[in-house]
């Protein structure tokens, strides 16, 4: 093959590289900090079902936007009024929003637990829902409505208990008392600290 005709077939073959390449789907991931931060968007597969959830409620008398404003900082920095949640440092540079994550140490049997959490839905001042990538999947989900008097505020707190049949068992019973007590005690100070907040 003379040197003119190597050329060219080198020539034709990046020709038809490029045109191949060209017509692949381009797939551009996004980064939390580029995703919209209002509306009722979500990330991920929200369809994965806890195995334990357990719910709560309280009337606060304070607005609903007083109220929501505490919760979404919930991971923006460690929330005095949480008694689940030890530590809390973000990652995404801008907080809050849908894909905001924030590294973060809880508990929820008296073992420190580490894990990434995720928001993966958020409506202003109505609600918003928080994952982790622990191998409990700990999940709050918070509603929010407002009454003539104050807000109905909601939780929901779901996760996976740990170990085989019969680990899980037992976890499902000891462990959900204390989850329970921890709700009850979390919800009374959300109350106060709103309320306070209020009066202030």
């Amino acid at each position: 093959m003379t040197t003119d005709a190597h050329s060219s077939s080198v020539a034709d073959a990046m020709k038809d590289k490029e045109k191949r390449k060209r017509g692949q789907r381009r797939i551009v991931w996004l980064a939390p900090e580029a995703m919209s931060r209002y509306g009722d968007a979500s990330v991920g597969s929200l369809s994965a079902r806890r195995e334990v959830n357990i719910n709560r409620t309280t009337f606060i008398r304070a607005p609903s936007e007083r109220c929501f404003e505490l919760i979404a900082g919930q991971l923006d920095e460690t929330p005095e009024w949480d008694p689940t949640m030890m530590w809390v440092s973000p990652i995404s540079r801008k907080h809050v929003r849908v894909g905001s994550m924030s590294r973060v140490t809880f508990s929820l049997d008296g073992t420190r637990e580490e894990a990434v959490a995720m928001i993966r839905s958020f409506s202003p001042n109505k609600s918003i829902l928080w994952t982790s990538n622990h191998s409990t999947q700990l999940q709050e989900e918070w509603q929010l409505q407002p009454e003539p008097h104050g807000t109905l505020v909601s939780v929901t707190l779901g996760y996976n208990p740990k170990g085989w049949f019969l680990g899980r068992l037992t976890d499902k019973v000891i462990v959900r008392n204390k989850v329970e007590k921890a709700m009850e005690e979390m919800l009374e100070r959300l109350k106060d600290r709103a309320e306070a907040r209020q009066e202030t």
